[in-house]
């Protein structure tokens, strides 16, 4: 007696509900994603080995562009708070209307006394005029001012400081910077710089590398 045949069954395999799956997670991703904020000035910073990534959290940064120009850019937890120390400590009189402006703002990059003005100034707008920063020499250093109500409102708190500098900067923007850190004793920051890959022979590969196979 021959032995009964098996109907064989189809081998396609239906994706439609796979494909489906597929689209919602890209939509979701899609939606959620936060994108990098703008810049707050074109700044070509001098490159470094370090692998160390900045903290975003109660970060305040202070760049320099290659005019020396200054410019504040802080975390938007902090910005509601800043700005209310500082139109409290300078007597700014801002309006609850300045005020959230200023905290949708994407950096400062004007004296005090244009801030109402700048802070109108849409994105588009930031493109085409000349701005003047934040000021920073010795005869009238804003920026000490700025760095001081942030260390009054965290205070005993750690907030993450940057500065920020063009590789063709001069020397005398960087020292205003670093002396309104230090009039409000301020010594430790970070600088940021742009990555560059390790120096093959060097110390620094042989300690990455041992690093990777300890699996640390």
């Amino acid at each position: 007696m021959g032995r009964a045949k098996i109907k064989r069954g189809s081998t396609n395999v239906d994706m439609t509900a796979m494909c489906d799956v597929a689209f919602l997670l890209l939509s979701f991703f899609i939606l959620t994603t936060k994108f990098k904020p703008a810049e707050a000035v074109s700044v070509i910073t001098p490159s470094s080995v370090s692998n160390k990534h900045a903290e975003q959290k109660d970060a305040f940064t202070v760049s320099i562009d290659k005019e020396g120009r200054v410019f504040i850019d802080m975390t938007d937890e902090m910005k509601g708070d800043v700005i209310d120390r500082i139109s409290v400590d300078r007597s700014l009189n801002l309006s609850a209307e300045d005020k959230n402006l200023f905290k949708k703002s994407i950096f400062v990059g004007s004296p005090l006394n244009q801030l109402s003005s700048f802070i109108r100034l849409s994105p588009e707008e930031l493109k085409k005029v000349k701005l003047t920063g934040v000021p920073a020499d010795s005869s009238n250093n804003e920026l000490q001012s700025w760095i001081n109500a942030a260390v009054n409102i965290y205070s005993g708190r750690t907030i993450n400081f940057y500065i920020k500098g063009d590789n063709n900067a001069k020397y005398t923007a960087f020292k205003n910077v670093i002396d309104a850190f230090k009039k409000n004793d301020i010594y430790k920051y970070k600088l940021i710089t742009s990555p560059e890959g390790v120096p093959a022979g060097s110390e620094l590969e042989k300690v990455n590398n041992e690093t990777i196979l300890n699996g640390k």
